[in-house]
């Protein structure tokens, strides 16, 4: 699994050297302080990036590095957690606080599970000063709609209904909370191993003029006609018009 840092903004020509332990096969010691290598390395991309102007940007990486080679086997939640941990912390780089300090910086879980997770394993006002939302939420606070996955609908209303019949609490709408205008959205594991309709909001969350960062979104899947274009028309659709314009800082192979 090395490493290939792709420099946007031009200014740095070669390929980030890959230590010897990030191979197929090694399992011992030697990967710890590689995920800080690879944040330095998005944060330093993303900044020349985003001085230069570019406001569709996507990393990519495998954020299990440091405990997985590619022949182990993993969890979608051993996957999410590591991406929330590397978001929160790439969120707190000189290069990202610049462009956006405090809560002008949307920090966008893929749902209020997640964005609440990350609270909790993040405790403190120095991790809490960004925006901490989930994609549905921010398109919430922007005074947008988002997409609803298939069969949403049906779940509120079981549970509504159970809720009448005393087995349980009946869910409330969600209330965005007020925020200040997002300068930056760092968008973290969006639709990969989520919901197609996380995708698709993210065109809806895009405002012009504000940059937003996709962490390990997937999105190669998405325009690379991994899913269908008969089965999910939408998608391609969304693939073609908004992800074809995403800009790649760091990407394995």
């Amino acid at each position: 699994m090395p490493l290939f840092l792709l420099s946007v903004a031009g200014a740095c020509g070669a390929l980030t050297p890959i230590p010897s332990v990030l191979n197929e096969f090694w399992r011992g010691g030697g990967r710890a302080g590689t995920l800080n290598l690879i944040r330095r390395s998005t944060a330093s991309a993303l900044g020349q990036a985003l001085a230069d102007g570019l406001e569709l940007l996507e990393v990519e990486f495998p954020p299990l590095i440091e405990r997985k080679t590619q022949f182990d086997d993993f969890s979608n939640v051993e996957e999410l957690d590591a991406n929330r941990d590397f978001g929160v912390q790439l969120a707190l780089e000189p290069e990202i606080v610049s462009v956006a300090p405090a809560d002008q910086l949307w920090l966008v879980f893929a749902d209020d599970a997640e964005a609440q997770l990350a609270r909790e394993a993040w405790p403190g006002q120095r991790y809490a000063s960004a925006t901490q939302t989930s994609i549905a939420g921010a398109i919430r606070m922007a005074g947008s709609e988002p997409l609803r996955p298939l069969g949403s609908s049906a779940a509120d209303a079981a549970g509504n209904l159970a809720a009448m019949l005393g087995f349980g609490s009946k869910r409330a709408p969600a209330q965005a909370p007020p925020s200040a205008p997002a300068a930056l959205q760092l968008v973290v594991q969006p639709g990969n191993g989520g919901p197609m309709e996380d995708w698709l909001n993210l065109e809806i969350l895009r405002e012009p003029g504000v940059p937003m960062i996709c962490l390990n979104g997937a999105l190669d899947k998405v325009t690379s006609g991994y899913y269908s274009d008969l089965l999910n028309p939408r998608l391609g659709e969304c693939a073609s018009r908004f992800f074809s314009q995403y800009v790649l800082a760091l990407l394995p192979y």
